[in-house]
């Protein structure tokens, strides 16, 4: 693999998180980078280093870990310390995915008991507002993940979508919860088992 063959994976990718009609899965990978747009790019460096040290695999990974955690991904913070770490955060996540799960369970479940409220209360949108769930994802308190597998469980977004009036902030949410889905591998029973059991715990 050289620095041409990761630009590709790195347009794939961007194209998947940035535009509405652009799909990963369904294209295989395939966009229309060109070999001429790539040797006349300034950053090209940096894709010839990130083919020395990743795989096919990990490259995708690697982007996928940078698209979540950012609007904008540009190659040079993507190599730079910055991008590792974030790299190294998302891989400790996802090898770990079922006790990131139950951890953030636990979180939801201390919210529900301090609040005083019941676990559906959760997933409100009360006069267009924000729900809990939210809420206390936008403030980094549960994961990502966490939001794809409760959405996989319990659909809760076709309801937040009638219901949450702004415009920006949870769309954008929203779309970056269904981009990331395809590429997040987990047992949806095994899941299930586990939110079961926390609240059976209390």
């Amino acid at each position: 693999m050289d620095g041409f063959d990761v630009y590709k994976i790195y347009l794939a990718i961007k194209l998947h998180f940035t535009s509405e009609s652009y799909d990963y899965f369904k294209h295989n990978g395939k966009t229309t980078a060109r070999l001429n747009t790539f040797t006349k790019r300034r950053d090209r460096y940096f894709f010839h280093k990130l083919s020395r040290s990743y795989s096919s695999s990990a490259c995708v990974d690697y982007f996928v870990a940078g698209f979540i955690g950012s609007d904008t991904v540009w190659i040079g913070d993507v190599v730079g310390k910055s991008g590792q770490e974030n790299y190294t955060r998302w891989q400790k996540r996802i090898e770990s995915l079922s006790y990131v799960f139950e951890n953030d369970c636990n979180t939801l479940l201390d919210f529900i008991e301090e609040k005083r409220i019941k676990f559906d209360d959760l997933f409100k949108v009360k006069d267009g507002q924000h729900p809990p769930l939210v809420k206390l994802y936008i403030a980094n308190k549960i994961t990502i993940e966490t939001m794809v597998i409760l959405n996989d469980i319990l659909n809760y977004s076709k309801q937040f979508n009638k219901e949450i009036g702004e415009t920006v902030i949870w769309p954008k949410k929203y779309k970056l919860l269904l981009k990331y889905k395809p590429f997040l591998k987990y047992n949806i029973t095994k899941m299930k088992m586990i939110i079961k059991k926390k609240i059976n715990e209390r």
